[in-house]
């Protein structure tokens, strides 16, 4: 009797010690916020559908920025009412021309932005998006993720506002930059877009001495979508591949290179990727530059494993059963 009772005690602790020491599933999820400029070209909603379809993920908000922010807000609502995802806050940041300091020059509306034309079911929320990023970092010190996939004037402004808050990050990951490599694989690093269509915004960031981790054309240049991998996600027939598939037709050319969704493979696949410590600055040209004689304030990647990262990005996107009304 004494023994059975020792077991059953036995058995009990161990039970108590496996529900107190096992993490669990939802405890160990990233949180993540997404700052983009979806709707210019198609790799930014490759991005939220990579979001979307990672359960590692908590994603607490998408931020858009840069050009017609309106726009580009209605096109995230659409992509997350049809995903059954309309939970996450769509926050705005203020309209900028499409190369800030050249206001002559104007962006005319992507053909994506018609996908969301008159869509009203669901909206952004009134809260800027700077002031929405500090307040989720405020209120969760050192337990957010931060990933810029655009232009960062949402980044600049915040910094303007609140100079510190940023550091309250758990990591920040940016498509930012050309360090080693340009467009196209040149030699020859290129102004990158993120950076040379708001050079004041891009050295704000560069400057700040926060800890980020930069993917620039090095690593995402390579990311190239080919005609087999598309066929099987059109064929896929899900609310998010049959979105993609309609933003794809509408961007209206012909392989995609998926640029944003590289900072988010590195959240979630770091053995993947290659990364160096250096000290990154921005030139008033819209050069990024590593300064080899000044101690590292960053991260580069230096290197990508592309076709396994194609391979495991394709997989989720056709395992997902993202759908309204679950």
């Amino acid at each position: 009797m004494t023994i059975r009772i020792l077991s059953i005690r036995a058995l009990l602790c161990l039970g108590l010690f496996a529900m107190i020491f096992q993490p669990s599933a939802r405890a160990e999820r990233h949180k993540v916020i997404l700052d983009s400029d979806l709707g210019s070209d198609v790799d930014d909603a490759f991005a939220v559908a990579l979001l979307l379809a990672s359960p590692e993920l908590e994603v607490l908000g998408i931020t858009l920025g840069h050009g017609q922010t309106g726009k580009r807000g209605r096109l995230a609502c659409r992509l997350l009412y049809e995903t059954g995802r309309q939970d996450i806050p769509v926050a705005l940041g203020r309209p900028t021309p499409l190369v800030v300091g050249h206001p002559e020059i104007t962006e005319p509306d992507p053909r994506q932005f018609s996908w969301a034309e008159g869509f009203a079911a669901v909206e952004p929320i009134d809260t800027p998006a700077a002031d929405f990023i500090a307040g989720q970092l405020r209120r969760r010190p050192k337990q957010i993720t931060l990933i810029s996939v655009g232009p960062v004037c949402n980044l600049a402004d915040l910094l303007q506002k609140d100079p510190e808050v940023l550091q309250l990050a758990r990591q920040i990951y940016s498509m930012f930059g050309s360090f080693y490599l340009g467009y196209g694989s040149s030699p020859v690093p290129s102004a990158e877009w993120n950076v040379r269509a708001d050079i004041p915004s891009a050295r704000t960031l560069s400057s700040s001495n926060v800890p980020i981790t930069y993917a620039g054309l090095d690593v995402t240049a390579f990311v190239e979508l080919n005609a087999e991998q598309r066929r099987a996600l059109w064929s896929r027939g899900s609310p998010l591949t049959d979105a993609l598939e309609a933003l794809y037709r509408l961007w209206g050319r012909e392989t995609p290179i998926l640029f944003d969704p590289v900072p988010i493979g590195m959240v979630l696949w770091p053995e993947l990727f290659r990364t160096r410590a250096a000290h990154v600055r921005t030139t008033a040209e819209g050069f990024t530059v590593i300064d080899e004689s000044r101690p590292p304030n960053s991260r580069v990647a230096m290197s990508i494993q592309t076709d396994e990262f194609l391979k495991r990005l394709v997989d989720r996107l056709l395992r997902q059963d993202l759908k309204r009304g679950r």
